[in-house]
């Protein structure tokens, strides 16, 4: 049975907060932008255990990607992301970068750049450098197989400015930041599927 009819009966038996996932796998089978552009296009909502042929497997360290976020003598606009909620070491945190315009945030070919750097640590933090002081929107997964795809139910995903994540992606406006020149810190907590099916069930006992 395909994916998506599968988390559509998921979702009918534990509730509402799986309906945010729908907004990720459209009835038309057609891949929604927040797929296809946190992993370059690639699909795989079951979750592999081994890597395939084209993963990613950057080899610059966390000291040595964040060193710009930390000279004194650097120049340009950067920002030093602290990455939040990680549930374990292992694979890649993947950072990308859209510009002040709605239209282009999670446009496919629209993104100005992106970051992979692996996990080392519960505490990772990655440096961004900016084509320019401006406004932009932030996006973060873990990439917990390296295989530079949007494994839904097992990776975390986070947005600059951390908007509450429900049916659908966020507006642009949610996520929007500023830079300037120099260096701007900022945290980014990552959400996972079943964190928020947990959260939901929570607050559905309290009441």
């Amino acid at each position: 049975m395909p994916a998506k009819f599968s988390l559509r009966n998921m979702a009918i038996a534990t509730g509402g907060s799986l309906l945010f996932i729908f907004s990720l796998f459209p009835a038309s089978g057609q891949a929604s932008p927040l797929q296809a552009l946190l992993a370059g296009g690639d699909i795989n909502p079951q979750g592999l255990k081994d890597r395939p042929a084209g993963s990613v497997r950057p080899t610059i360290t966390m000291e040595e990607q964040i060193r710009p976020c930390y000279e004194e003598q650097g120049t340009g606009a950067r920002a030093l992301v602290n990455v939040l909620g990680l549930e374990n070491v292992e694979g890649n945190i993947r950072v990308q970068i859209y510009s002040d315009d709605p239209e282009e945030f999670l446009e496919s070919g629209k993104k100005l750049l992106r970051v992979d750097v692996p996990v080392d640590s519960l505490k990772m933090q990655v440096c961004v450098t900016f084509p320019g002081a401006g406004t932009y929107a932030m996006v973060v997964m873990h990439d917990r197989n390296a295989n530079g795809r949007a494994d839904i139910l097992t990776e975390g995903f986070g947005f600059s400015r951390n908007p509450k994540l429900l049916f659908s992606k966020p507006d642009h406006d949610e996520v929007a930041f500023s830079v300037s020149e120099g260096v701007t810190e900022m945290d980014v907590s990552l959400n996972y599927l079943f964190r928020l099916e947990n959260k939901d069930r929570r607050r559905r006992k309290r009441r």
